[in-house]
């Protein structure tokens, strides 16, 4: 499941896409065209018809002949970095949550040791990775306590740490705040082009890193936003964000409509976790804690980051 970042091309960092007009202003005459001239009326007539030996009959009657056109060389390909990524676990920490997030923590060196080896689909290895475990629940019932941030680490341990600090609690009923919290970490801030340092409370600058968002939730979503930054927006203004800021979606989520609608943003992908009779809680409970499946999914997960691990350079 790779992605070629090439096809985002947006030039403006933390915003929607930049778009450019098909018109524009008709192209000047080519310097250097100038009209015929006419012959001379004082110059002597050649009766014969011929042009005198040696003599170019276009020099004779005045070079009319535009100058030739030549196409311009195809542009070169931009280069592209491989094998670096910022990646959010972005984990719905509502009541129910609390075994996903152990079955999270104990495999999470699964994830990290596959994506530092590549795979055998020449996957390229992510060397250069940053992460880190980001809780919501819901912004309306929750107050402040709804989101839960934390910085990119660089160690495995570390992201465990981040992890087992997150306390499932609260959420009130369904839905939860997803839309709010993608909002959230799409438009976190980024580091300058060029930048010599980095930041742990940012993303890299997006053609340094890609950006990768993994989301794991067992229940829906609130379709419209109450955030200060986004009160009254929906789904499509966070598609907007996403795209701009050139995030990578993944989706571990119950079989409803709305996330069908959320995976149609570009990019984006939709693991659906059900089994027969068993609520949405019960299925992703079940999911993770089958120990061989659930490590085999962080594997595929981690190919699948591995191939998308590729920035066009802006």
């Amino acid at each position: 499941m790779a992605f070629d970042e090439s096809d985002r091309e947006g030039d403006s960092e933390g915003g929607t896409p930049d778009y450019v007009p098909s018109g524009g202003s008709p192209a000047p005459a080519s310097e250097g065209e100038t009209e015929a001239t006419s012959p001379t009326p004082d110059a002597p007539a050649d009766v014969t018809g011929a042009a005198p030996a040696g003599d170019d009959p276009a020099a004779a009657a005045g070079d009319q002949t535009a100058p030739a056109v030549v196409d311009a060389p195809p542009p070169a390909p931009r280069a592209k970095t491989k094998g670096v990524a910022d990646i959010v676990f972005l984990i719905d920490i509502s009541g129910s949550m609390a075994p996903v997030i152990d079955a999270l923590r104990r495999n999470i060196e699964v994830f990290i040791d596959s994506l530092s080896v590549g795979d055998a689909n020449n996957a390229s290895p992510v060397k250069d990775w940053r992460a880190k475990a980001v809780g919501y629940r819901d912004a309306e019932h929750d107050g402040p306590g709804w989101f839960e941030d934390n910085p990119f680490v660089r160690e495995a341990a570390t992201l465990k740490a981040q992890l087992a600090a997150l306390q499932a609690q609260g959420g009130g009923d369904e839905p939860e705040s997803l839309l709010d919290a993608l909002y959230k970490i799409s438009t976190m801030s980024a580091s300058p082009k060029g930048s010599q340092t980095e930041d742990p409370t940012m993303w890299r600058y997006r053609s340094d890193a890609a950006r990768v968002v993994i989301v794991f939730t067992d229940a829906s979503l609130r379709e419209t936003m109450s955030i200060p930054e986004a009160k009254g927006g929906g789904m499509q203004d966070v598609a907007n964000v996403i795209m701009g800021n050139r995030i990578i979606l993944s989706l571990f989520a119950p079989n409803f409509e709305v996330y069908d609608r959320l995976s149609q943003i570009d990019k984006s992908e939709w693991e659906v976790v059900e089994y027969e009779g068993l609520s949405p809680q019960q299925a992703l409970e079940r999911f993770t804690a089958d120990q061989a499946n659930f490590r085999t999914t962080l594997k595929q997960l981690a190919a699948s980051v591995s191939k998308s691990a590729e920035t066009v350079a802006l």
